[in-house]
């Protein structure tokens, strides 16, 4: 059977003069049938004109056929809620994921302390990282070994694509936020040299934010901003060690993956 990739991008032109810029509105991607393809575009189109975020000033629907024999299919994750009273409670129990999941990772290799300062330089740094992630379009990927950015365009990041829920149907223009997300955390996950993600949404009315990895499973934590807060960012954790960015970068941006998340 034959599939099609479907990948929507909504944007908005804000400000005047010299400081005039696109602004991301809504995205989305599906890999669906081919007696889909339409029903699906116009959800896309219907998601795009009743953001929350305004009405977009471009639209652009890509259509692509693809070929079973070149789908992956992975397990999804497994999954776990963590409840939190504030978003700063939220974010705080996200780095201390993050930071012990890096520390075991650096350490699990090192034949010494080496990377004992890395580690708490790290730990420090990780609050800043996600700050700078607010005005991206995709994720940092950023590598532990070394402590470096290693986007090819640090102001446009990495994004993960081609990918989907296994035997999904569902048309609806609702963003469905923990479907999606838990399909996107999967993917990267099994990512070349991938070590971590960290996610917090850019929707303004949703709060929910997660952290992901082989070993955590995905850890959705349900506060991690105050509502109405449109900054949100993606952090993709990599180790050098283990695989080349550009293996990494390769296998997020072409690899055509279908996610079974079970009943």
């Amino acid at each position: 059977m034959d599939y099609y990739s479907l990948k929507m991008r909504a944007s908005q032109q804000v400000g005047e003069g010299e400081q005039k810029r696109e602004q991301h509105i809504s995205g989305a991607e599906r890999i669906v049938n081919r007696d889909s393809v339409e029903a699906v575009c116009a959800a896309m189109v219907r998601r795009a004109m009743t953001h929350s975020k305004g009405d977009p000033d471009f639209i652009n629907v890509k259509i692509e056929k693809i070929h079973e024999s070149d789908i992956q299919i992975l397990k999804a994750l497994p999954v776990t809620r963590v409840d939190v009273e504030t978003w700063q409670e939220g974010l705080e129990k996200a780095f201390g994921f993050i930071n012990k999941t890096v520390s075991d990772g650096l350490l699990r290799e090192a034949r010494n302390d080496e990377y004992g300062v890395l580690i708490k330089d790290f730990a420090q740094k990780l609050p800043e990282l996600l700050r700078e992630t607010f005005p991206m379009r995709g994720a940092m990927l950023y590598d532990i070994a070394t402590c470096e950015r290693l986007e090819p365009d640090h102001e446009r990041g990495v994004r993960a694509t081609y990918m989907d829920a296994l035997h999904s149907s569902e048309v609806d223009s609702c963003k469905n936020h923990f479907n999606e997300a838990i399909v996107l955390a999967t993917k990267v996950a099994n990512a070349p040299g991938m070590v971590a993600e960290f996610c917090v949404s850019d929707d303004p009315n949703y709060v929910t934010g997660y952290v992901a990895s082989k070993e955590l499973g995905y850890v959705r934590i349900m506060k991690m901003k105050e509502m109405g807060d449109e900054n949100g960012g993606r952090i993709f954790l990599f180790d050098s060690r283990k695989a080349s960015a550009e293996e990494c970068i390769e296998y997020l941006q072409k690899k055509k993956i279908l996610v079974d998340v079970g009943a």
